[in-house]
């Protein structure tokens, strides 16, 4: 079982990784999972890890403040502004962590995926949700993201 108590060096842990036969392996073989649903459990944990860790949830923050503005300014990626603006590198740091999570997570699915927990992350940072942990998130869930989260006890 993964230690998710300290993911201090998660970045690091990564990269080392994907350097490796076997972390090139491990990412290649897991397309092989796209469309299963990542389990509630999972989602739950990713959220709570990337609020707990400054860098995770200043990128959450950084995305989100670029999807407001791009939407109120009506930009588009083929003007200039899009580009200067654009906070890339807190986008390239929530792919890592999605692939740090895959890498480390006991259970089969795609990094694909793993967008589920930013959402929702982000559904709580915007106050469409104040937890992951109450039972009217689960009906958020069920409602806006059927395809992308099993609950204990469902078939899919």
């Amino acid at each position: 079982m993964a230690d998710f108590e300290d993911i201090t060096g998660w970045r690091d842990e990564l990269e080392a990784f994907e350097k490796t036969e076997e972390g090139r392996a491990f990412f290649a073989g897991n397309k092989r999972y796209r469309g299963v649903k990542m389990p509630y459990e999972n989602v739950v944990q990713m959220v709570d890890l990337i609020f707990a860790d400054e860098e995770l949830h200043e990128a959450l923050k950084k995305g989100i403040w670029w999807t407001a503005y791009t939407e109120e300014h009506d930009l588009e990626p083929h003007q200039e502004e899009f580009w200067e603006l654009n906070p890339i590198e807190a986008h390239d740091t929530l792919i890592a962590f999605k692939r740090w999570y895959l890498m480390k997570a006991p259970v089969p699915f795609d990094d694909s995926n793993l967008i589920v927990a930013i959402w929702l992350a982000t559904d709580i940072e915007e106050g469409k949700l104040t937890s992951l942990r109450i039972g009217q998130a689960k009906d958020f869930i069920k409602e806006h993201y059927p395809l992308y989260v099993a609950f204990a006890g469902e078939t899919e």
